[in-house]
């Protein structure tokens, strides 16, 4: 039987933060089903009272992100009285870290997203990703960070989102056996360039889920087995020739195999 319970996840900032945390959290219950209920820009006492109405009306864990005290003994003095957890989510790392580098942290919410120069990179990044997605702009390629080759549907695109959000400018381009593959790419030196390989049948599997949601308008090849394990050979070999890095991604969420090119990357 699932577990239900009601996350409320309040921030004086986007509240991002506070997701990525509870998600990985989460991740190591089973059967727990959470009704999720976010709020952000938590920054006056209106806004307090509106999340506490919903605390009222969805009793559960609340998880937070506030500066101002004012605000946060507001909600916390709630959850005391109706015997709610009320945690918070950085104020130990945040301590550990004042005591550590031997300075008082600034309370200014929000700050992570000021606008330096890390953010319009990012920006940069991001633009340059979308710019490059699934072949586009193929002149210009060399000036990416990486370049990811793989055939449709191994999650090359959110991959070099997720990279392209980290700050790192990532181009992909597909591999179709019948298609000859761009030489531009071979020619590029002193780039992170990397073959991505999946298991044929998970591929199939992703591709009949691909065309339901889409309808007709892939070939029969598109799924027959044996085309789809010549397909994923063609493209083995076309990565050993160049001796690109590979990475196999049957079972690897995106922000895994993210993070396995952001190593291979800083490694470079």
């Amino acid at each position: 039987m699932s577990k239900h319970i009601n996350l409320h996840l309040i921030s004086d900032s986007t509240g991002e933060t506070l997701i990525s945390m509870s998600r990985a959290v989460l991740s190591q219950f089973t059967n727990v089903e959470v009704n999720e209920f976010v709020g952000s820009l938590v920054r006056n006492e209106n806004k307090v009272d509106k999340i506490i109405g919903s605390i009222q009306e969805n009793p559960g864990i609340v998880l937070y992100t506030i500066l101002d005290e004012k605000l946060l003994n507001r909600l916390i003095n709630y959850c005391d009285v109706n015997n709610l957890p009320c945690i918070p989510a950085l104020d130990n790392i945040i301590h550990k870290f004042s005591k550590y580098i031997g300075e008082d942290v600034v309370n200014h919410p929000g700050r992570q997203y000021k606008l330096d120069d890390d953010y319009f990179n990012r920006i940069d990044a991001i633009n340059f990703t979308i710019g490059h997605d699934d072949g586009q702009m193929l002149q210009d390629i060399d000036k990416s960070d990486v370049i990811i080759v793989g055939p449709s549907r191994t999650s090359k695109s959110p991959t070099c989102i997720y990279l392209a959000y980290r700050g790192i400018k990532a181009a992909n381009v597909p591999f179709v056996k019948e298609v000859e593959f761009s030489s531009k790419i071979s020619e590029i030196k002193n780039k992170l360039i990397v073959g991505f390989n999946i298991d044929p049948e998970i591929l199939i599997q992703i591709r009949k889920a691909r065309i339901k949601h889409m309808g007709a308008g892939m070939g029969f090849d598109y799924i027959d087995v044996d085309k789809v394990k010549d397909e994923l050979a063609a493209a083995r070999r076309l990565y050993a020739e160049n001796n690109w890095p590979t990475i196999d991604i049957s079972r690897k969420s995106v922000e895994e195999t993210a993070t396995s090119i952001i190593q291979m990357f800083h490694n470079k």
